[in-house]
């Protein structure tokens, strides 16, 4: 059995081969989101209603860490660039929705298509044994990260919109 120390010994050591390996490569970001002419809170709210589907301000506001006060300038900003529209929730009148427009929805198709062809590119280069055993660990990670959502009360019920 495996004491505590021992654990946090391999969590210090996952963590440190994370950094090291990270620092020593060039960046990776793909060159459309690079392009973005968007900040970082637009961009996290865009994908956060992307993955997740409309949403209040204040269920947005939770997922991206900032305050409904920051969602509402961000939002303004968002239906500027016809990126995201406001609507209302046809079960409450009092409450206002936000969603993708279609070129919203296009833009973030296209970042989410983006990641995921970077994550191929990289696995394609695996052996089949390297490719079983990151399954694997991926479906490890999604396991205790369950586990963990469940425990603290986290609903995880992801509709991401429909895309393109």
């Amino acid at each position: 059995m495996k004491t505590a120390g021992e654990r946090r010994r391999l969590i210090d050591e996952i963590i440190e081969l994370g950094e090291r390996e990270s620092m020593s490569l060039p960046p990776m970001m793909p060159e459309n989101w690079m392009a973005l002419d968007l900040t970082m809170p637009q961009l996290k709210m865009l994908m956060c209603i992307y993955a997740r589907g409309p949403q209040r301000a204040s269920q947005i506001a939770a997922s991206v860490g900032a305050s409904q006060a920051v969602v509402t300038g961000v939002t303004d900003r968002l239906i500027h660039r016809g990126l995201v529209e406001r609507g209302g929730d046809p079960h409450d009148r009092r409450v206002v929705v936000c969603s993708l427009s279609d070129e919203g929805r296009q833009l973030g198709h296209r970042l989410w298509e983006s990641g995921i062809d970077r994550g191929r590119k990289l696995m394609e280069v695996m052996t089949l044994e390297e490719l079983q055993l990151l399954r694997e660990a991926v479906e490890m990670v999604f396991g205790v990260l369950s586990r963990v959502r469940e425990k603290l009360g986290v609903d995880e019920s992801v509709s991401r919109e429909s895309a393109v």
